[in-house]
């Protein structure tokens, strides 16, 4: 069965029109895209966060390009109102595109990159008038589906509230006739489907999981003892990768002075990363490495250029392009800028560092993330503390003048020696730094951000406990003492509680969902919702996980062996 589309939206408010510039309803915003009403399915693409922070993700820019790139499909933005925009119980979820409510969308598709929006999921579905939960939607309710890199690699946290979550890298546009979109395009032009019509037309689709047809029993530690499985679902869901070699490279389709990165326009140059940081989950869920050659975004830069914008590359791997240095010579040649991601030291040779400076960027960021030699080891990344060193005195003799590091604390195997390395390293650099710096006459300051560690799932830490509250203070407290009242040098600490809360979402099982609803009804007060609530942060963020364990993410396959992550890990353990 299928209830017919006339209902849902009979009261919106009249459409505003889209210009032939393409210009948006916001001021100053470009590229917004605006179908006439009645000739294509309405489709709800939400970011659970703000205006500024959504606009500046390329993953959502890119589904918005991919849905619209389907003639029937009119996919319209919404985003969480501005802190401040108006009481809980009369902030209005409206469409970027045309002011319609978001419950006058028969699909509503979130993408959700990050475990710290999880709670606005629920909140913006209860703003709406939309049961948050699944169970509790009738036939005339929406559709409710996600996707994002958080979602790809644990999605049972959310799977209370969504009738399908999507697992890997949304298909190149020139595919949406195929797969999940084209399936989504049939189903709802007859109307909004009937559940158990959904459920089977993505019975065997790559990418679809459907969490109603999977079921979880837990033992009386608290450990998955079971997983069920209806009959005719994978029992594992294999993850979508692009990978085809001379698809176009996603980019920035909408510019917006509001956004968080400006009229910078992003480009991702690279998938996968072969490095095998053993702490970073893009590099593993996104093997096998894959760049994008620069004819197929050559005309994109170029054309972003000569309008002015900075071009912003975004990969996991950056150093490894093997046209890098030519991507930004171009760019540079025809008087352009651009911004860098994050590029790992390999990267950073002479000729890029020209460019950098001749670009007029202030700041170069490194990510050493630890500095003992042991430590590089056991996260293997084994850079030498002395190619750090080498590149503060160059990028300063070059016109850059300030210099930002990445630490992380917390990590498995984790001693006070090695944080004692870091406040060593820290000054080392800071001495080269200002010989540097004294005979250029502008002495520019070193950042240190330090993050605490947080174990995420298809990694080879994925079986380590976080390190403890009390444990971790004790080691920003001695990089505070011993860092905090030097000159030119700034020390930023993310809280360690925050962390506490990420290593929740990340390593959580569907048993999170109320803690998820406590914290869109309470606006992320997690000290109240954990204390009032029976889940324990000590079972899912503070402990060690046996080899064979169960875990919730186990219903998804990213093509990894969890056996040889496990080989990994235990060697880091034991030392070897």
């Amino acid at each position: 069965m299928s209830r017919k589309l006339s209902g849902k939206g009979a009261q919106a408010p009249p459409q505003r029109s889209s210009t032939a510039s393409g210009k948006g309803f916001r001021p100053g915003e470009i590229g917004a895209i605006v179908k006439a009403r009645g000739t294509a399915i309405p489709v709800a693409l939400v970011y659970p966060n703000t205006y500024p922070v959504g606009m500046g993700n390329l993953g959502f820019q890119y589904v918005y390009q991919v849905l619209n790139s389907h003639p029937r499909i009119a996919a319209e933005r919404f985003f969480l109102p501005d802190p401040g925009a108006g009481r809980n119980n009369d902030m209005r979820i409206v469409s970027e595109e045309s002011g319609r409510n978001l419950r006058d969308f028969p699909l509503i598709t979130f993408s959700v990159p990050f475990e710290n929006d999880y709670p606005a999921v629920p909140r913006m579905l209860s703003f709406a008038g939309i049961p948050p939960l699944r169970k509790d939607r009738g036939p005339s309710d929406s559709i409710v589906i996600a996707g994002g890199v958080s979602v790809s690699i644990n999605p049972e946290p959310l799977a209370d509230f969504l009738e399908m979550a999507f697992i890997g890298e949304i298909p190149d546009a020139e595919s949406s006739e195929s797969g999940i979109v084209s399936i989504l395009v049939d189903l709802f032009l007859r109307g909004i489907p009937d559940r158990a019509e959904f459920q089977e037309r993505f019975r065997d689709v790559p990418g679809a999981y459907l969490p109603s047809a999977y079921g979880f029993d837990y033992g009386e530690d608290g450990v998955v003892a079971n997983l069920h499985v209806a009959p005719g679902f994978p029992e594992r869901v294999r993850a979508v990768k692009r990978r085809k070699k001379g698809s176009a490279a996603p980019v920035s389709v909408l510019f917006s002075p509001e956004a968080e990165f400006g009229d910078t326009l992003l480009v991702e140059t690279n998938r996968g990363c072969g490095r095998g940081c053993r702490f970073c989950a893009s590099g593993w869920i996104h093997l096998p490495v894959r760049h994008s050659e620069f004819d197929n975004f050559r005309e994109q830069v170029q054309t972003a250029v000569a309008d002015g914008r900075t071009v912003g590359l975004i990969g996991s791997d950056l150093a490894g392009h093997p046209e890098l240095e030519t991507i930004l010579s171009t760019i540079v040649e025809s008087g352009g800028k651009f911004s860098l991601s994050s590029i790992r030291p390999e990267g950073l040779n002479s000729k890029i560092i020209e460019l950098l400076a001749r670009t007029g960027q202030k700041t170069a960021t490194l990510a050493p993330e630890v500095a003992s030699p042991r430590l590089k080891k056991v996260i293997g990344k084994e850079i030498p503390s002395e190619r750090f060193c080498e590149l503060v005195e160059k990028l300063v003799a070059a016109g850059i003048p300030n210099v930002r590091f990445y630490f992380m604390i917390g990590l498995p195997t984790e001693t006070d020696e090695d944080i004692r390395s870091i406040v060593e390293f820290v000054i080392e650099c800071r001495k080269i730094f200002l010989d540097a710096s004294r005979p250029l006459k502008r002495i520019g300051k070193i950042g240190v951000q330090v993050n605490p560690f947080v174990p995420k799932p298809w990694t080879p830490f994925q079986w380590a406990a976080m390190t403890p509250l009390d444990v971790l203070e004790k080691r920003m407290q001695i990089i505070r003492k011993e860092l905090g009242k030097l000159p030119n040098l700034a020390i930023r600490i993310e809280s360690p509680r925050s962390a506490q809360i990420q290593a929740l979402l990340s390593r959580g099982d569907r048993r999170v969902a109320p803690l998820l609803l406590a914290a869109a009804d309470r606006q992320g007060n997690w000290s109240r919702i954990l204390k009032h609530q029976e889940t324990s942060l000590d079972f899912y963020a503070y402990r060690e996980r046996s080899e064979h364990e169960i875990f919730p993410w186990d219903v998804t396959d990213h093509g990894i062996s969890k056996e040889a992550l496990y080989r990994v890990y235990s060697r880091v353990i034991s030392g070897k």
